[in-house]
This record gives C-alpha cells, structure tokens and sequence, in this order.
C-alpha cells in the first residue's frame, strides 16, 4: 500500500489558507473540514484550514507526513439511500504545533487572507488570564 501524500494522492487540490482551525481531532475533521471540503466542491468555496494542535502531545506531525490529507468513510441513509463512500478530505493545508512552532503560528495573525476562527474549545478549556498581554510567548513557548 503507499502512503497517502499530494503525490500518491493526485487529485488533492491546494487552497490558500483562509481558515484557522484549533483541533485536529476527529470530531472537527470529520465535520467541519468535511463541510469545508463540500463547499470547495460544490460552491467554489477556495478556502483551506490550518490546523493548530491545543495540546503539547497532539497529533498534528501525523498528519503533516501524510501531507494533511485524509479519508472519511461516510456510512447512513440520505434520502432513504443507503450511503457507504470514502472521501479524500484536501483542505487541510499544514498543522502547526505551537509549542515548538510558535513563530509559525503567530504568523498565521498577519495572513490577510485569513476569514475564519474554528475551535471545538469547551468553556472548561478557556480561563482568563490576566497576567496574558499581546507580546507574552511565554504561555505557548
């Protein structure tokens, strides 16, 4: 079997990156990137996500080896069809760790194709810190 990557997987389209998503788990890709992998094919959407990884172990260097590419195998009903297909999921351009990574994602705030914030973040993720200014790295680095 080879490996899935832009040259094995020749019909992987490259976006620019207009999407800043925070997540790279299964529930986002499997639903946002899925929808936003629909708009490109049918709305001439021309938007791709990068990803950034929230925690320090996440998974974002397994998907930049295979080239952030993906399938999702979508199984149900759709108007009384029965659905079973694999799709070839291409919008996502890059993960970024911002742990190791911190230049690279700081950089993403000056992108001024940028549109869209997406995170699946729960109010338990979230804390105010007063102490967090504009230039403070320390949090991240």
């Amino acid at each position: 079997m080879n490996n899935l990557n832009r040259k094995t997987a020749t019909e992987a389209k490259l976006y620019p990156e207009r999407i800043i998503q925070f997540g790279e788990g299964n529930f986002l890709r499997a639903s946002v990137d899925w929808i936003v992998y629909n708009m490109n094919q049918k709305a001439d959407f021309n938007s791709g996500v990068v990803i950034v990884q929230p925690l320090v172990n996440g998974m974002v260097n397994m998907l930049n080896e295979q080239n952030d590419l993906y399938h999702i195998n979508l199984q149900g009903f759709d108007k009384l069809e029965t659905v079973d297909s694999i799709e070839l999921i291409d919008v996502v351009t890059r993960g970024i760790n911002p742990y190791s990574q911190s230049d690279e994602y700081m950089k993403l705030a000056e992108n001024p194709e940028m549109r869209f914030v997406i995170s699946n973040t729960t109010e338990a993720g979230i804390a105010f810190d007063k102490t967090c200014n504009l230039d403070d790295k320390s949090k991240i680095a």
